[in-house]
Formats: structure tokens, sequence, C-alpha cells
């Protein structure tokens, strides 16, 4: 396939992520390069000049897009997003408010779209099914519903008995009791 001008402004017009690593977009009157799936307004054709890396693009004089953030790797996890992953992996039970994710330089409405795009889900959400998914391992490991809801993070047993239920469609002594808890593989 030949790349032309007008295919190209095409697929930024269409965000098309099919030509990411193809070509960039720079944009004359502003000085910014961005990727051809930008979701950033998009330039007049006359103030657009595609270039093959973004490194052609920075030694032009333009620089980065901040929406789109052409100089990092596409659909990698930012590093500042990663140690607040890596601390929640590894303490599941806690639970981080916006406070919690101001205090560590995070701005929680990037980081909660920032989930939404790649995982589908909220940052919150992803801390909330952590959380859920460390109490039925306990269940299953032999635990009383009283230890696996407060081990795992949970405030009472009505809150943790309706987030299992909404999880699993039954609550947990039910789950116990049918032994239920073995999950097909």
């Amino acid at each position: 396939m030949q790349l032309t001008f007008e295919l190209m402004y095409a697929a930024c017009l269409n965000k098309d992520t099919s030509f990411e690593g193809v070509f960039v977009t720079a944009v004359k009157t502003t000085g910014i390069f961005c990727r051809p799936s930008c979701t950033a307004r998009k330039p007049k054709k006359e103030n657009v000049e595609f270039l093959a890396t973004a490194d052609e693009a920075t030694t032009r004089g333009f620089r980065a897009c901040k929406i789109c953030r052409p100089l990092e790797k596409l659909n990698e996890t930012p590093a500042h997003f990663k140690a607040i992953v890596t601390e929640l992996l590894s303490n599941p039970q806690q639970k981080w408010s916006d406070k919690d994710l101001l205090a560590k330089g995070i701005e929680p409405s990037q980081i909660r779209r920032w989930f939404v795009k790649h995982h589908g889900m909220t940052f919150q959400a992803f801390g909330r099914q952590l959380r859920i998914n460390d109490a039925h391992k306990k269940l299953q490991d032999g635990a009383s519903v009283t230890h696996a809801a407060f081990e795992s993070g949970y405030e009472s047993l009505s809150g943790f008995g309706d987030a299992f239920k909404n999880q699993f469609g039954v609550s947990p002594r039910r789950a116990i009791e049918n032994n239920s808890l073995i999950l097909s593989e």
C-alpha cells in the first residue's frame, strides 16, 4: 500500500490505530506532533505534515502531544501508574481514595480514565475486584466468612456479603455450604 498524504490524513481523521508506528502527524501551526490515533481536535489539511518517526519530528522542532503522548510506548502502563498498581497488587486490602492518589502525585481522573480505556473498569473498581478475589481465595482455603471479609479489607459483613453476591451470584455462606467456590478452569 502506497502511503499518500490523503491516506495518512484520512487515518488521522479516523483515529486509525492500524497506522501506529507508521507515521506521526506534525501540526505546523501549533508545533506539536501526534500519533495517527490521537483524540485531539484535528488540524486543517494545509497545517499538517506527516513524518516517519517521532525522532524526525523532534529533530525538526516539533514537541510531543500531551494527549496521545507519542514518545511513550503504545498501551504501556505509564511509570507513575505502575508504582500504584504494584502497591495495590501487593496489598489488595488497601482502599485507595482520591486523597491517597493525590498524595502520591496522581490525578484521580487521569488514572480512572486510563483504567477504563485499558481495562474496562476504574482504578477503584479494579481495587474492589482484587479485594473480592482475595476474600474468595481465603474462603476457598477454609477461612470463615468473617475472617475472609475483614482480612480482605471489608469494613462490614453486610458490605462484603453484597459484594460477594453481586460477583458470584450467591452469598458467601451459601457458597461455602454448597461447596460452589471451586471455579471451573
